[in-house]
């Protein structure tokens, strides 16, 4: 597989983690438009997937058909480069410490606007360094994370 082919295709892989933070940025959404049309773009080609498998008969199980997709099509498959399953990978937990976010959040019932901002901020900011170390073709090492999905692969 090319070089350039696997960045761009790991890049692409973090917007699935990106589009599922977008539910702890309607605060800052509200306050600032422009970072609602930013991260819209961003995750258009997650958004145009998603909704292709959802009008598809998928209904609800879209987002959870493409995660499975990507568990055993991709991390799982040892034909796929080391660096796309690495990213892949970890794109998926950070998504599943997302969902256990949201989870806590509403056992507690904790509706701090601040909190969720910052649960946000911090996220994009992770999308942000993941995409840049994935652009110069370096693992981006992010705490526990990157240490569980070198157990994982």
């Amino acid at each position: 597989m090319n070089q350039i082919f696997q960045r761009v295709t790991s890049v692409c892989l973090y917007t699935y983690m990106l589009k599922a933070s977008i539910s702890f940025g309607d605060y800052l959404f509200a306050q600032y438009y422009f970072l609602k049309v930013i991260i819209f773009y961003l995750t258009l080609p997650i958004n145009l997937i998603e909704g292709i498998l959802k009008y598809g008969g998928l209904g609800g199980f879209s987002s959870l058909v493409i995660f499975i997709a990507l568990f055993a099509g991709v991390v799982r498959n040892p034909k796929v480069p080391y660096f796309v399953r690495f990213n892949a990978c970890q794109a998926l937990l950070l998504n599943i410490s997302l969902i256990i976010i949201t989870y806590i959040l509403g056992i507690f019932s904790l509706s701090l606007p601040s909190l969720i901002s910052f649960i946000f901020i911090a996220f994009f900011s992770i999308f942000i360094f993941s995409v840049v170390q994935c652009i110069y073709g370096i693992e981006p090492e992010i705490p526990l994370i990157s240490k569980s999905v070198r157990m994982q692969i």
